[in-house]
Formats: structure tokens, sequence, C-alpha cells
């Protein structure tokens, strides 16, 4: 399939996921334009703003080290996003709707993290959840992108599952 060939359905999770990359930039944006490295903003007595400079992967892993995980996570994240916008454009007519959704969240969420690692060696990292003392690694919107699509993606493959084993019942 060449660029021509991309049909309006495509062009529907391939918006999709630039609107992910925009939000998600735009919210980075926000914080570092109103916030100092560490600063917090209380919104809810469970919710925060801050900012952290996050230069590991998923939940601060790798972040202490001494700088080597750029690189590998910067190849991560490219090829997440190259590999899930391939698949959404040979496949997404044959997929279903939760499945290329679950796809497209991945892939903006990545692609949105990838460009904080290449533009400035971390990732913006603001939403602070916290139950009294106990506090859940501070994260932006495309780590919640990439979360709910693997929630998603999880919730069809198992339904996907179940229906095979029930037609195989038949």
């Amino acid at each position: 399939m060449n660029f021509s060939q991309i049909s309006k359905y495509h062009w529907t999770w391939l918006v999709l996921i630039l609107a992910i990359v925009f939000i998600d930039q735009q919210s980075k944006l926000f914080v570092v334009e109103r916030f100092n490295l560490y600063d917090r903003y209380t919104l809810t007595a469970f919710l925060d703003f801050t900012r952290l400079h996050n230069t590991g992967a998923a939940f601060s892993l790798f972040a202490s080290d001494s700088g080597w995980q750029r690189w590998p996570l910067v190849l991560i994240s490219a090829g997440v996003g190259a590999t899930l916008i391939g698949w959404l454009i040979r496949n997404a007519f044959r997929a279903t709707m939760t499945l290329n959704l679950s796809l497209a969240l991945i892939a903006g969420g990545a692609i949105g993290n990838l460009v904080d690692r290449l533009s400035q060696g971390y990732v913006v990292d603001f939403i602070l959840f916290h139950i009294g003392q106990w506090y859940y690694p501070a994260f932006n919107i495309a780590d919640a992108c990439i979360t709910i699509g693997l929630i998603l993606y999880l919730i069809e493959n198992f339904r996907s599952k179940k229906q095979v084993e029930n037609s195989a019942k038949d």
C-alpha cells in the first residue's frame, strides 16, 4: 500500500495518533512554562501537578542510571510507533475498532514520549496520583494513553480468544 492508497478510515487512526502527540506535547509545554522542576500544585486530595524529568522508562525504571538508557529507549519508542502505524495502515479494515483504538493510543503515547527523549533527553512527567502517603509514579498524557491502549488491547485479546473458544465448541 502506498501513501495515495490510505483511505479515510486509515486517516481516522493517523489523525488520532497526531492528536495524542499534540495534546501530550501541549500539556508538557504548559507544565514546563508554569512549573520549576519539582514544584507541586495540589488539585485534589489525591491528585497533584508536579514537574519531573524522567530519564528512564515506565515507573522511572533505569532513571538513576548514567544515561546509557536514552538511545535504547528512543529506538524502542520509534520502533513501537512505526510498527503500530504500519500495522494500522495495513490491517485497520480487518481489525475491530477496539484493537485499532488500542494500537493508536499506544502509538500516539510512544511517539509523544519519543519527541521528549529526542528533544530533551528525558520525558516530562507531571500527573501525580496519591492516597495518603502512598504515591503512584508521576506520569503524563502519553503514559496514560499507552496504559489505556494496553488495557484495551488485553481486553480485545481476551474477547477474541473467548470468541474462538466459543466457536470451536459449536
